[in-house]
């Protein structure tokens, strides 16, 4: 066979002459004591993998078994160049074969998934050099070309003092571009760099490492806005499942992989994986900016604490080589390789659902700093945006306005965020913290007003809306979280108030109507209900003013200016309604 007549022209049964040597293959086999029988030899984990199938000891059918096919595949034998990583023994463990071969079969035989090179070719700010086995160096300014991983992990419960020692900061920026030692990382740092290499990787990107953290140089905030880029045109993501924070790491030892097999040998009766509960369920998948990263990256690699595996745009496959294949539904839009090419071919029901789910998903997503709220997917939607040829503002896209405003809160009725440096208006999800729904879903069915009368105006910070009343005598009494509306004829509809203690219903907006088979009168519309913004006082639960008396005046003189910054109205609740409990007549207002 092939394979045995390549293995015998290197002369690892037959002693064939020195000048075989010249070969790179050839060098690393020997550095591996195959024609030398050195006992010590054995001490590397290849050389332990090679003795296992025979090659030392003369047995022919060894070479016949799919292993050995499977190593030669790998070009283990076959010419790889391992000059600057063959000092890291991991490389050459069959776990690290196993990943190298699946990222491989993916560029070669997965159109959907190879890059999309952009016409700038797009290639980090920053990136960590991991290719000398002596340093690490912070790059700054390379030159597309090659390829970079990235990590996507917890932060965990990272003390101040951490980020001082981990983090690049501004007072160590200088040194790092100098070079710094792998010995100076976290533990789950440490297991991405070795990944990388072990990939035959040189370059790496980890937040906490590229992006200048704290200080006067500090640029998060512009590194932020470019996650898209960086995770979309990574070579492969690498997702620290397993690990809950910096120091725990997520590489399990070459042992801890006993179930990993290849192609043609017998598999075990069943799997045990279950990508899920071990991913989709995950502590890492639970965090709010984890969940932007999974959704643009182009392949994932997920090292989870009982199995490692490998997703791309053609489906999942476990370390046991188990092919999961995703369904037609949310998990599709997923696992696009180029995100979100796939939702912009669905139509436009699958999209709204998709949307939807994905901002529900968000919501209920771990945040260390609730002000994140409105920046932890801003590449993502923003992406989606440029797709879909539409605009968005704090997480509501205009061409599905009908749909997105008319989200309720879940029982968690907190205040609104408190954004120090910049304000998020209160008809956005993105005002409050905890989870949401929708009260509406994609429907064909449902008519919204015309974009005059619904839109985005002053640069998206407010909606330009049409201003009703509630009126036919109804009445509300609260159910649970939801208030129960009743008029001549029973129950007419529903609210749900966004603060417990801002239980108002004067005023309304209408988002939609359904268009049905009922008279006009009972048709149902879905309402934002709204009312006037106090011109900057703040209602305490009693209906007190906070501020002083003093204030309490100028505030009022303020209130009573037309053309006051802020004049308005502002969202207290959502529901729906019978529409002849709702005024026909309506003002044009300004929704903030």
């Amino acid at each position: 066979m092939d394979v045995m007549v390549m293995i015998a022209d290197f002369g690892v049964f037959g002693g064939v002459g020195l000048d075989t040597l010249e070969t790179d293959v050839m060098v690393m086999i020997a550095d591996f004591g195959v024609f030398g029988g050195v006992a010590d030899a054995l001490e590397t984990n290849v050389m332990v993998m090679i003795a296992d199938f025979g090659v030392f000891g003369g047995v022919d059918n060894a070479l016949e078994t799919d292993v050995m096919v499977m190593i030669a595949d790998f070009g283990v034998f076959g010419g790889t160049s391992w000059s600057r990583y063959n000092s890291d023994k991991f490389a050459a463990e069959p776990f690290f074969l196993l990943l190298r071969k699946w990222l491989q079969d993916c560029d070669n035989t997965h159109r959907e998934c190879r890059r999309q090179l952009t016409i700038e070719n797009f290639w980090p700010k920053r990136v960590i050099d991991v290719g000398d086995p002596k340093k690490l160096t912070l790059v700054e300014g390379q030159s597309g070309g090659d390829d970079y991983l990235v990590l996507s992990h917890c932060w965990g419960e990272s003390t101040a003092e951490d980020k001082k020692r981990f983090c690049t900061t501004s007072e160590n920026y200088t040194a790092r571009k100098a070079g710094f030692s792998y010995d100076q990382l976290p533990k789950t740092f440490q297991d991405a760099v070795q990944i990388t290499r072990a990939l035959q990787k040189q370059y790496l990107w980890i937040d906490a490492l590229c992006i200048i953290q704290e200080g006067p140089n500090c640029d998060w905030d512009s590194q932020a806005k470019a996650m898209a880029d960086i995770f979309a045109s990574a070579y492969c993501t690498i997702a620290a499942s397993s690990a809950r924070g910096w120091g725990d790491g997520f590489l399990k030892s070459e042992s801890d992989h006993p179930d990993i097999r290849v192609q043609g040998t017998p598999s075990r009766p069943t799997c045990t994986c279950d990508f899920d509960k071990d991913v989709n369920e995950g502590a890492l998948l639970k965090r709010a900016w984890v969940l932007q990263e999974r959704v643009l990256s182009r392949r994932i690699i997920h090292f989870t604490a009982t199995h490692t595996y490998c997703e791309c745009g053609d489906g999942v496959l476990c370390e046991q080589l188990t092919e999961l294949k995703p369904s037609f539904g949310k998990q599709y839009f997923f696992l696009d390789p180029d995100f979100p090419n796939r939702l912009n071919k669905s139509g436009y029901i699958r999209t709204v659902e998709f949307v939807q789910y994905l901002f529900t998903k968000y919501s209920t997503s771990g945040l260390s700093y609730a002000t994140d709220r409105d920046v932890a997917m801003y590449s993502l939607v923003d992406r989606m945006a440029q797709v879909l040829k539409t605009e968005v503002r704090y997480g509501i896209f205009r061409c599905f306005l009908g749909s997105l405003l008319l989200w309720k809160r879940d029982e968690n009725m907190t205040s609104p965020i408190s954004y120090t440096d910049r304000s998020v208006p209160s008809w956005s999800w993105m005002a409050y913290s905890g989870g949401i729904d929708f009260i509406l879903h994609a429907n064909w069915s449902c008519a919204i007003p015309r974009a005059v009368d619904l839109g985005f105006i002053k640069d998206g910070e407010a909606l330009s809306v049409q201003v009703r009343k509630f009126g036919g005598n109804c009445r509300i009494e609260k159910k649970g979280e939801e208030y129960i509306m009743f008029g001549g004829t029973g129950e007419v509809g529903s609210l749900w108030f966004d603060v417990a203690e801002q239980v108002e219903f004067k005023h309304c907006v209408v988002v939609s109507m359904v268009q049905d088979d009922n008279e006009d009168a009972q048709k149902t519309y879905h309402i934002l209900v709204i009312r006037k913004k106090a011109g900057g006082e703040k209602e305490n639960t009693g209906g007190e003013k906070e501020n002083t008396k003093g204030e309490r005046e100028k505030e009022n003189v303020v209130g009573e200016t037309e053309n006051a910054v802020g004049e308005g109205y502002e969202r207290v609740g959502v529901g729906k309604v019978e529409a002849q409990y709702v005024s026909i007549g309506c003002d044009a207002g300004t929704l903030w």
